[in-house]
């Protein structure tokens, strides 16, 4: 089995991730993102979805080929590990992959559908991998650098307060008010405007996404390492 190979991606690919969460906190401030660190990211990615992929074929190995070889079944094609946005492409998606997993070993089918986002109401599996497919013939996996802010508005002091992202609350002139004093919001910018009797607070918030998305790049990365970790602990328990 791969299992071995599987460990040492997962470990350099942790290492990695270090390297990544440090230069994208000093290109936060630099405000640009080297091609070296686009080059870094696009590797863990790939490593990643390796590290999927050869989980899928030590299960074809172990459980659908004999399967399938004890049944007279033909030979199975290029495998990959099942994704879907939902139940149902998911289902497809095994099928393509590994067909007859649920009825041949349950656990290790709910094991895979439990990161699915229909199962985990989490899209990070889908997203990694559409992302990944969505640049696999491009040499760099493109990202951008946004910045989003919020705020916080109350009565300087103390008491009551109103905590947004900006552009958050629409209302009209006066309608909302603190401790009777009005918030008045900048038309531009959806803020509250100082004024008397209230404090503003505005926090500027910097990220780097994956270009024409608004998926962060290193929380992605981070999510997909960590529940890729915790899949391959599983799975080869199950198998071994």
């Amino acid at each position: 089995m791969r299992n071995h190979d599987v460990d040492s991606l997962l470990s350099h690919i942790e290492d990695d991730l270090t390297n990544i969460k440090s230069k994208y906190e000093k290109s936060l401030r630099e405000k640009n993102i080297p091609s070296s660190l686009r080059i870094d990211v696009k590797n863990v990615m790939e490593n990643l979805r390796s590290c999927l992929d050869y989980m899928a074929q030590d299960i074809a190995e172990e459980i659908i080929v004999p399967y399938r070889t004890a049944n007279n079944l033909s030979d199975l094609k290029r495998v990959y590990f099942p994704y879907g946005k939902n139940k149902q492409s998911f289902e497809q998606s095994v099928s393509r992959n590994l067909p007859n997993l649920e009825s041949i070993n349950k656990n290790v089918y709910f094991l895979i559908e439990s990161i699915q986002p229909h199962s985990c109401n989490n899209t990070w599996l889908y997203d990694f991998c559409a992302i990944l497919n969505s640049n696999k013939h491009d040499s760099l996996s493109p990202q951008e650098r946004k910045e989003k802010q919020s705020y916080k508005v109350g009565r300087k002091g103390s008491g009551p307060a109103i905590s947004a992202p900006a552009g958050a609350i629409k209302a009209p002139p006066e309608a909302i008010s603190i401790g009777g004093a009005p918030v008045v919001f900048d038309s531009n910018t959806g803020i509250p405007l100082q004024t008397p009797g209230l404090e503003v607070n505005v926090t500027t918030w910097v990220s780097f996404v994956f270009y024409g998305t608004d998926l962060q790049v290193y929380p992605l990365l981070a999510i997909s390492t960590e529940k890729i970790r915790k899949t391959f602990t599983k799975l080869y328990e199950e198998l071994s």
